[in-house]
Protein backbone atom coordinates (compact mmCIF):
# COMPACT_ATOMS: atom_id res chain seq x y z
CA UNK A 1 0.00 0.00 0.00
CA UNK A 2 3.13 2.81 0.45
CA UNK A 3 4.40 1.74 -2.67
CA UNK A 4 0.91 2.83 -4.36
CA UNK A 5 0.85 6.00 -1.86
CA UNK A 6 4.57 6.66 -2.97
CA UNK A 7 4.04 6.41 -6.78
CA UNK A 8 0.87 8.52 -6.75
CA UNK A 9 2.13 11.89 -7.15
CA UNK A 10 4.17 10.68 -10.20
CA UNK A 11 0.97 9.10 -11.28
CA UNK A 12 -0.94 12.20 -10.44
CA UNK A 13 2.21 14.28 -12.72
CA UNK A 14 1.40 11.93 -15.66
CA UNK A 15 -2.07 11.70 -15.99
CA UNK A 16 -2.30 16.07 -15.71
CA UNK A 17 -0.08 16.27 -18.90
CA UNK A 18 -1.45 13.57 -20.80
CA UNK A 19 -4.69 14.94 -20.14
CA UNK A 20 -3.97 17.51 -22.45
CA UNK A 21 -3.39 14.90 -25.19
CA UNK A 22 -6.60 12.43 -25.05
CA UNK A 23 -4.92 10.35 -27.60
CA UNK A 24 -1.56 9.23 -25.59
CA UNK A 25 -3.97 9.12 -22.43
CA UNK A 26 -5.82 6.37 -24.46
CA UNK A 27 -2.92 4.19 -25.03
CA UNK A 28 -0.95 4.90 -21.55
CA UNK A 29 -4.59 3.50 -19.91
CA UNK A 30 -3.94 -0.09 -20.25
CA UNK A 31 -0.79 0.10 -19.36
CA UNK A 32 -1.19 2.52 -16.26
CA UNK A 33 -4.39 0.58 -14.77
CA UNK A 34 -4.55 -2.52 -16.52
CA UNK A 35 -7.56 -3.64 -13.96
CA UNK A 36 -9.70 -0.84 -15.09
CA UNK A 37 -9.14 -2.65 -18.74
CA UNK A 38 -10.02 -5.68 -17.33
CA UNK A 39 -13.30 -4.57 -15.67
CA UNK A 40 -14.24 -2.44 -18.51
CA UNK A 41 -14.43 -5.84 -20.79
CA UNK A 42 -16.12 -7.58 -18.02
CA UNK A 43 -18.60 -4.52 -17.76
CA UNK A 44 -19.14 -4.70 -21.48
CA UNK A 45 -19.57 -8.49 -21.59
CA UNK A 46 -22.18 -8.46 -18.66
CA UNK A 47 -24.25 -5.91 -20.52
CA UNK A 48 -23.82 -8.27 -23.82
CA UNK A 49 -24.99 -11.55 -21.51
CA UNK A 50 -28.13 -9.36 -20.31
CA UNK A 51 -28.79 -8.22 -23.85
CA UNK A 52 -28.82 -12.11 -25.10
CA UNK A 53 -30.80 -13.10 -22.26
CA UNK A 54 -33.35 -10.21 -23.02
CA UNK A 55 -33.29 -11.10 -26.64
CA UNK A 56 -34.23 -15.00 -25.59
CA UNK A 57 -36.82 -14.13 -23.17
CA UNK A 58 -39.01 -12.08 -25.61
CA UNK A 59 -38.34 -14.08 -28.07
CA UNK A 60 -39.47 -17.10 -25.96
CA UNK A 61 -42.57 -15.55 -24.97
CA UNK A 62 -43.25 -14.24 -28.60
CA UNK A 63 -42.94 -18.11 -29.87
CA UNK A 64 -45.28 -19.06 -26.89
CA UNK A 65 -47.86 -16.64 -28.54
CA UNK A 66 -47.52 -17.68 -31.77
CA UNK A 67 -48.08 -21.90 -30.78
CA UNK A 68 -51.07 -20.55 -28.56
CA UNK A 69 -52.50 -18.35 -31.68
CA UNK A 70 -51.65 -21.67 -34.17
CA UNK A 71 -53.05 -24.10 -31.40
CA UNK A 72 -56.10 -21.73 -31.67
CA UNK A 73 -56.60 -21.87 -35.24
CA UNK A 74 -55.99 -25.73 -35.72
CA UNK A 75 -58.87 -26.02 -32.98
CA UNK A 76 -61.60 -23.96 -35.23
CA UNK A 77 -60.06 -25.50 -38.30
CA UNK A 78 -60.41 -29.37 -37.41
CA UNK A 79 -64.09 -29.76 -38.14
CA UNK A 80 -64.59 -31.82 -41.18
CA UNK A 81 -67.95 -30.10 -42.33
CA UNK A 82 -65.87 -26.38 -42.20
CA UNK A 83 -63.56 -28.72 -44.22
CA UNK A 84 -66.06 -30.47 -46.54
CA UNK A 85 -67.96 -26.67 -47.41
CA UNK A 86 -64.73 -24.26 -47.68
CA UNK A 87 -61.88 -26.23 -49.08
CA UNK A 88 -62.88 -27.04 -52.59
CA UNK A 89 -63.27 -22.95 -52.72
CA UNK A 90 -59.87 -22.74 -52.22
CA UNK A 91 -57.14 -22.86 -55.25
CA UNK A 92 -54.46 -25.73 -55.42
CA UNK A 93 -52.40 -22.79 -54.23
CA UNK A 94 -54.15 -21.85 -51.63
CA UNK A 95 -54.52 -25.55 -49.68
CA UNK A 96 -51.50 -26.38 -50.29
CA UNK A 97 -50.64 -23.06 -48.33
CA UNK A 98 -52.89 -24.08 -45.60
CA UNK A 99 -51.58 -27.93 -45.35
CA UNK A 100 -47.59 -26.76 -45.45
CA UNK A 101 -49.13 -23.83 -42.21
CA UNK A 102 -50.57 -26.70 -40.20
CA UNK A 103 -47.72 -29.24 -41.31
CA UNK A 104 -45.37 -26.59 -39.83
CA UNK A 105 -46.89 -26.61 -36.75
CA UNK A 106 -47.60 -29.96 -36.07
CA UNK A 107 -51.02 -30.37 -37.05
CA UNK A 108 -50.60 -33.04 -40.58
CA UNK A 109 -54.26 -34.21 -39.93
CA UNK A 110 -56.24 -31.03 -40.47
CA UNK A 111 -53.74 -30.92 -43.09
CA UNK A 112 -54.78 -34.06 -44.66
CA UNK A 113 -58.66 -33.24 -43.54
CA UNK A 114 -58.53 -29.97 -45.73
CA UNK A 115 -56.11 -31.50 -49.09
CA UNK A 116 -58.68 -34.45 -48.88
CA UNK A 117 -61.99 -31.97 -48.57
CA UNK A 118 -60.22 -29.94 -51.41
CA UNK A 119 -59.55 -32.85 -53.46
CA UNK A 120 -63.28 -33.89 -53.51
CA UNK A 121 -64.14 -30.73 -55.56
CA UNK A 122 -61.55 -30.81 -57.88
CA UNK A 123 -63.17 -31.88 -61.23
CA UNK A 124 -60.49 -30.70 -64.16
CA UNK A 125 -58.12 -33.62 -64.47
CA UNK A 126 -55.55 -30.90 -64.85
CA UNK A 127 -55.96 -29.96 -61.17
CA UNK A 128 -53.07 -30.71 -58.71
CA UNK A 129 -55.56 -32.47 -56.42
CA UNK A 130 -57.54 -34.06 -58.53
CA UNK A 131 -58.45 -37.87 -58.01
CA UNK A 132 -61.11 -39.05 -60.66
CA UNK A 133 -60.17 -41.41 -63.09
CA UNK A 134 -57.80 -39.42 -65.93
CA UNK A 135 -58.92 -39.99 -69.63
CA UNK A 136 -56.53 -41.35 -72.12
CA UNK A 137 -54.69 -38.72 -74.30
CA UNK A 138 -55.46 -39.50 -77.60
CA UNK A 139 -52.92 -39.23 -80.20
CA UNK A 140 -53.88 -37.45 -83.53
CA UNK A 141 -52.30 -38.89 -86.67
CA UNK A 142 -52.18 -36.87 -89.31
CA UNK A 143 -52.32 -38.26 -93.12
CA UNK A 144 -49.93 -36.97 -95.25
Amino acid sequence: MNAFKRLAPAFTAVKSMVGRMPAVWGRLRPVVNPWAVLRAERRAAVECMTLASEIVTLSEATLNDYRLAAGDLANLFDDGMLASHVAERFTCDEIEGIAAFFRAVDYPTIADLWLECHAEGDVDEDDLHYRGERSESVELVLAS
